[in-house]
């Protein structure tokens, strides 16, 4: 609406000129209104006043029926063109004589006294009076005047009215906009720093006050408003720079945190893998070369000693991967996430022909990940799959992915889902390692991956009836 988008200030103008023009024209109505009835009644007044000075001289012409002096009398009652008839009636109604202007000989006086009354009708005036002697009717007064003076008067008088709404009416303007700029102008300005400060995100500004009104007190409190604003900004920015220098000494503390994990890694990676190989090197000399000397118990000893020294080799070896990935910068990229899978089947089964897997990929899966990553992340899902659903006579493994979700699915062993806050922690089994060979670390390292990528991972499953691994990636996955 036009109104709403009126600037404060033509808003104000426009209603002062509204209530200044709506006064003058309703006191303008008013004086003409007043003027026009104090000019009938006038008007009036002097009708009946001369009519009732001359009714005595006409009521005794008419006593002696003396027609010259009742034509005299009524030609006097004109005394001037307000008056257009004067009829003067006998006793029994009949017209006796007549006064009217030459040129308007075609006026006619009533038929009948009877048949008017005194009053105002359309735009004339009607006089009627009866004269009496003694209480006996000697006739009948009728004057008819016209209101074309009163028109011409009331004429004169709206031109002068008109000339006044006029002359008030700039001089109201001129206030007006006196007062406009009065008024206004400490809004202005408050609207003006308004958005200043909103542009130019300064709080150090401040409106101009003047004066102690109203609008006085919203500008003081504006400003108290930009003076805490402005506390509060300087805080949030002392309190800014104080957490950079946290995070920067916490950046710092990391990074050496980091290296020392890189020095302990390392150390893992050598000095607890000689120890190891001797263990299982010294075990397999002692098969090798004493294999006549020992009985079956010691060959049983030693078989159990090489096993225990691998699989804390494996153990390591998972321990370090766990790490690696802990603290592997990601280098995103566009991944084909569907012939990844494929890729790590066709190792699967590469590696123990002899399975039979039905395996299904769902194609076009494309996400933006880390690749090598992503790719240990799969790798132990789809070996977990391969592992679990060994014992199943038809073993089937699916991956694919729906709104946004990729899922591993088989249809193996399966776990208790009352421990399934358990499957994502290091070294947290739910099988036995007489079931199921492994170490606990695999679906830790899953969930590492999955989380540094700011994504989620979680799992369904019933126990016997297989189970489905979920997780989700920052980019949906788009398929062709």
């Amino acid at each position: 609406m036009w109104w709403s988008s009126l600037s404060f200030k033509g808003k104000l103008m426009l209603m002062m000129l509204l209530t200044i023009a709506s006064g003058v024209i309703l006191m303008g109505l008013f004086f003409v209104t007043y003027e026009r009835v104090h000019m009938r009644g006038q008007l009036e007044h002097e009708i009946q006043v001369t009519a009732k000075v001359a009714g005595s001289q006409i009521m005794a012409a008419l006593i002696v029926d003396d027609v010259d002096t009742l034509q005299e009398n009524a030609n006097s009652l004109r005394f001037d063109n307000t008056i257009e008839v004067v009829c003067i009636y006998g006793a029994d109604g009949v017209l006796r004589v007549q006064s009217f202007p030459g040129e308007r000989k075609a006026l006619n006086c009533p038929a009948a006294p009877g048949t008017v009354d005194t009053g105002f009708s359309a735009d004339r005036y009607h006089y009627k009076r009866t004269l009496y002697s003694d209480d006996i009717l000697q006739g009948t007064l009728y004057v008819r005047a016209t209101l074309a003076y009163v028109d011409q008067h009331m004429r004169r008088y709206v031109y002068m009215m008109l000339t006044a709404l006029a002359v008030v009416s700039v001089v109201s303007l001129l206030v007006a906009l006196w007062l406009q700029q009065v008024i206004t102008r400490a809004i202005t300005l408050l609207a003006d720093t308004a958005g200043r400060v909103a542009y130019q995100k300064d709080y150090s500004l401040r409106a101009e006050k003047l004066g102690d009104d109203e609008i006085g007190q919203t500008v003081d409190a504006f400003n108290q408003m930009l003076a805490e604003v402005e506390q509060r900004e300087k805080e949030l920015q002392q309190g800014k720079a104080d957490l950079e220098n946290v995070v920067s000494e916490r950046t710092a503390e990391l990074r050496a945190a980091n290296r020392e994990l890189e020095a302990f890694s390392y150390s893992v990676s050598h000095d607890l893998r000689s120890p190891l190989r001797a263990i299982d090197g010294f075990s397999q000399a002692l098969l090798e070369e004493y294999n006549d000397k020992l009985d079956d118990v010691g060959r049983g000893y030693l078989e159990r000693v090489r096993a225990a020294s691998q699989r804390m080799g494996v153990l390591i070896d998972n321990l370090l991967r766990l790490s690696r990935v802990t603290r592997q910068e990601l280098q995103p990229e566009q991944t084909d996430i569907s012939a990844m899978a494929q890729e790590i089947l066709r190792e699967l089964r590469d590696a123990d022909p002899a399975r039979r897997v039905e395996f299904s990929v769902q194609a076009g899966m494309v996400a933006h990940c880390d690749a090598k990553l992503i790719r240990i992340a799969l790798t132990n899902l789809i070996e977990n799959a391969w592992k679990y659903s060994s014992r199943q006579s038809h073993a089937v493994i699916k991956m694919g992915c729906q709104g946004g979700v990729y899922f591993v699915q088989d249809n193996g062993a399966g776990f208790d889902m009352r421990y399934a806050d358990k499957l994502f922690g290091a070294f947290q089994r739910l099988h036995t390692k007489d079931e199921f060979e492994g170490t606990g670390v695999g679906l830790a390292t899953v969930a590492r991956v999955i989380h540094r990528h700011g994504g989620e991972i979680w799992a369904e499953s019933e126990l016997g009836s297989g189970a489905t691994f979920f997780f989700t990636l920052p980019t949906p996955f788009s398929a062709s």
